[in-house]
C-alpha cells in the first residue's frame, strides 16, 4: 500500500512538472498554416522544437511568423531587448485537413505578450 502511495505521489510531481507557466498562451495551428506574433522592435522568437514550428520575420516586418511544419506541439517564447521575456506560447500542430487551405491564423499577441 504504502508503494502505490509513493507511485501516486511520484506521478503527480511529474505530471505538475510537464505544466506550461502561468500566463501560457496556446495557439492551434494545422500544417501549411502561420499565425503572426506582434513584437516589439529588436525582440526574437525561440521554439523548443524547431521541426514543428519555425519563426521568421513576417511580411511587412512588425514582427513574426510561425509556421506550422508537422504535427506536434512545442513551446515558443519571446525575447525583448536585454533578454526580457516578452510571452510564452505553447503551439499545437496538426495534420492537415482535407480541403483546408493554409489561411493564416489570427494574430496570437500584441507586442510580444499573450493575447
Amino acid at each position: 500500500m504504502r508503494s502505490l502511495l509513493f507511485a501516486l505521489a511520484a506521478g503527480a510531481i511529474v505530471a505538475a512538472g510537464e505544466s506550461d507557466p502561468a500566463g501560457t498562451a496556446s495557439i492551434q495551428l494545422e500544417v501549411g498554416q502561420s499565425a503572426p506574433l506582434s513584437s516589439a522592435p529588436g525582440a526574437n522568437v525561440l521554439c523548443d522544437d524547431p521541426g514543428v514550428v519555425a519563426s521568421d520575420f513576417a511580411e511587412d516586418g512588425g514582427g513574426f511568423a510561425l509556421l506550422a511544419l508537422k504535427p506536434g506541439t512545442t513551446l515558443c517564447g519571446v525575447w525583448l531587448v536585454g533578454q526580457k521575456p516578452g510571452g510564452l506560447y505553447r503551439v499545437t500542430v496538426t495534420a492537415r485537413s482535407s480541403g483546408t487551405g493554409a489561411e493564416p491564423a489570427a494574430d496570437a499577441g500584441v507586442d510580444g505578450g499573450p493575447a
